[in-house]
């Protein structure tokens, strides 16, 4: 086989698993140019690219039920200071229901987070049965604490019940253009002040979720400096029913399990991890614009694609059911 061939094969091979990770793939975590990210859908036609850097595209229709992703780090830490920007949604997407938040698990305790930097048709912060503590203050902006629990709900140890802590920026970011910064410390110091502690972190990424819904995010994670410190400045805790309406509870939480539980554990996500890696990079070199295709393409022998091609015949797919 020529060099011409393979390099036409490999580009072949390549542009097939960008499809099928569009319309078929369910779940998927790894590494990419230095961040871990995770991915996942139910179903539809919701499609990711994995981008240079902390860089990342996600892409949904009406005909996706839900879908989260995002870029960051596998473990996850409390003392990370997280920079992002980019665009989320445009100026006629405030309508959608989606979040763009710092999302995460911890393990003993097992903890499902999110600090919600801005979202569409529902807040979080009125999650129905949860329970609210009050607010604080951290990078410029003051953020509403709400905890609900999850009950024989899939997580990244399977079927479990377990806690969701959310803290929802007031005001909001709005649509378009995004930027930010995220001193996570204050966030896990202001849960633990009322009790609300985590444990052993696994991943931390900055993620994008849609819910019944359409949009598209275009963001770049990197870590950065702290701006500010926290000052809390919370009223006592008092449960709510919060929204009565059970589909907006639903929507509220569909996606917050589903990104994670493509592992049922740290030690099995990290064997699957190795091998989506290898795979969502082909995908993203696809995708993205610039030399990056061609570069990875002419890195391609034969025996290359032929691994390439196993991998994809071999991906495991894992259905997760809607909250």
């Amino acid at each position: 086989m020529t060099i011409k061939n393979i390099l036409k094969t490999g580009k072949l091979a390549l542009g097939a698993l960008a499809l099928c990770f569009t319309f078929g793939a369910q779940a998927e975590e790894g590494t990419h140019n230095g961040f871990f990210y995770s991915m996942w859908k139910d179903n539809g036609n919701a499609s990711w690219q994995l981008l240079e850097g902390g860089r990342y595209i996600l892409t949904w229709d009406r005909s996706t039920n839900n879908v989260v992703g995002g870029k960051g780090w596998n473990p996850g830490n409390s003392n990370r200071v997280i920079s992002y920007k980019g665009t989320y949604g445009d100026s006629g997407f405030s309508g959608q229901n989606s979040y763009l938040a710092l999302y995460g698990w911890t393990r003993n305790p097992l903890v499902e987070y999110y600090v919600i930097e801005s979202w569409g048709s529902y807040n979080p912060s009125t999650c129905s049965g949860g329970t609210s503590y009050g607010s604080y203050q951290s990078d410029g902006a003051t953020y509403d604490m709400r905890k609900c629990v999850r009950t024989n709900q899939p997580s990244i140890d399977g079927t479990r019940t377990f806690d969701q802590y959310f803290s929802v920026r007031n005001p909001k970011k709005g649509f378009g253009q995004v930027s930010g910064t995220i001193t996570f410390a204050n966030h896990a110091n202001a849960w633990k002040s009322k009790g609300l502690n985590l444990g052993n972190h696994y991943y931390q990424i900055m993620a994008s979720e849609g819910y019944q819904s359409q949009g598209k995010s275009d963001i770049t994670v990197s870590e950065g400096v702290s701006g500010s410190s926290s000052s809390s400045s919370s009223s006592s805790s008092s449960s709510s029913s919060g929204r009565s309406s059970s589909s907006s509870s639903s929507s509220s939480s569909s996606g917050r399990t589903s990104s994670s539980s493509s592992s049922s554990s740290s030690s099995s996500s990290s064997s699957s991890s190795s091998s989506s890696s290898s795979s969502s990079s082909s995908s993203s070199s696809s995708s993205s614009s610039g030399g990056d295709g061609d570069q990875l393409a002419g890195a391609l022998d034969a025996s290359s694609v032929l691994l390439l091609l196993a991998g994809l015949v071999g991906f495991k797919r894992r259905s997760r059911s809607a909250r």
